[in-house]
């Protein structure tokens, strides 16, 4: 059976009520910022967590003290922010945004920015750039032509997907102690979260016309694929990662799949996963402590209600059913 680590994250916090404190922990933890509070009563305290899963980090902050922020252009990762309490405004590449409680936006990128925040309590959810040029590139749309025109989602009903896939995140990534939150796990909700956000602001893959058509794989490229997949079940594949090992385009590799085995490639490793979990199953032991919801974040599935659906399908019964012969 494959190691599935259980990631550790480094929690950096500060409580206090001194601003000087403040500023010197915002500069260690990001350092190209520049922060200045203004007056506050005795009674004024701010608090931050920083929660950071290798590239990925999970911001809250809470401030009873009104403070300025200059901040440096950020070219390697995207902020993304949800308002819980006060007001902001964000002014930076041409955008000047004034935030609400609830609100849902994102910080402009490749740009100076300053922030205005008035008693403001907010959570942060940093994701690297080239996660999100990785998934723009399948719509054909390289790292220099990437540009989001909008702070904010498209409309209402993508800020309510984005509003819950955010907040369910950056709940995740923030629990202490968790029993689910494998490298596979933390890799997935990630990359969820940054294919989201393609489809929720606004940007340029958005105006993508359909490219011509790719050109034929031979059935070698796909079986090297295929093999790839059984060899490495476990790990966070992309498609990229698949077509670069099979030696050729990510469109040709959809398509051959498509055509050789009625799937695409990230539908032929969820049944791989989903088979290597029913072997977990069959293979438990009552003194493993193994449960359902285990087996399926040891293989990359975060929801185990989702699970036991895509389980069902698969295979006509429930996961308790092998887990229980």
């Amino acid at each position: 059976m494959p190691e599935h680590r259980l990631v550790e994250a480094r929690r950096e916090e500060l409580s206090s009520r001194d601003a000087d404190e403040a500023v010197a922990f915002v500069t260690q933890m990001y350092s190209d910022n520049a922060l200045r509070f203004w007056d506050a009563p005795p009674t004024s305290r701010v608090r931050t967590t920083a929660t950071v899963w290798g590239e990925v980090i999970a911001t809250e902050i809470r401030s009873s003290i009104g403070y300025s922020c200059h901040i440096a252009p950020i070219n390697d990762h995207v902020y993304f922010e949800r308002s819980l309490r006060g007001r902001a405004r964000l002014r930076g590449g041409g955008h000047d945004f004034q935030q609400h409680r609830r609100d849902l936006v994102m910080f402009p990128f490749g740009v100076p920015i300053i922030a205005e925040c008035d008693s403001h309590d907010v959570n942060l959810l940093h994701v690297p750039y080239s996660m999100i040029t990785d998934l723009a590139a399948l719509s054909g749309v390289g790292p220099d032509e990437l540009r989001f025109t909008s702070l904010e989602p498209r409309d209402a009903r993508s800020e309510r997907f984005w509003g819950r896939l955010f907040d369910l995140t950056h709940h995740e990534l923030t629990a202490q102690d968790s029993p689910v939150l494998t490298e596979l796990v933390v890799q997935n909700l990630t990359r969820t979260l940054a294919a989201a956000a393609l489809a929720v602001f606004p940007n340029t893959t958005m105006d993508q016309h359909l490219q011509p058509g790719p050109g034929a794989v031979q059935p070698t490229a796909v079986q090297r694929a295929v093999d790839y997949i059984h060899a490495h079940p476990a790990r966070p594949l992309t498609v990229a990662e698949l077509a670069t090992h099979a030696g050729t385009g990510v469109r040709a590799l959809q398509n051959a799949f498509r055509a050789s085995h009625d799937m695409t490639p990230l539908e032929y490793l969820r049944r791989v996963r989903l088979n290597r979990a029913r072997e977990d199953l069959a293979a438990a032991e009552p003194s493993d402590g193994f449960s359902v919801a285990i087996v399926a974040a040891r293989w990359g599935f975060s929801h185990p209600g989702r699970f036991a659906q895509l389980y069902r399908e698969a295979f006509g019964h429930s996961p308790k059913h092998d887990l229980r012969r």
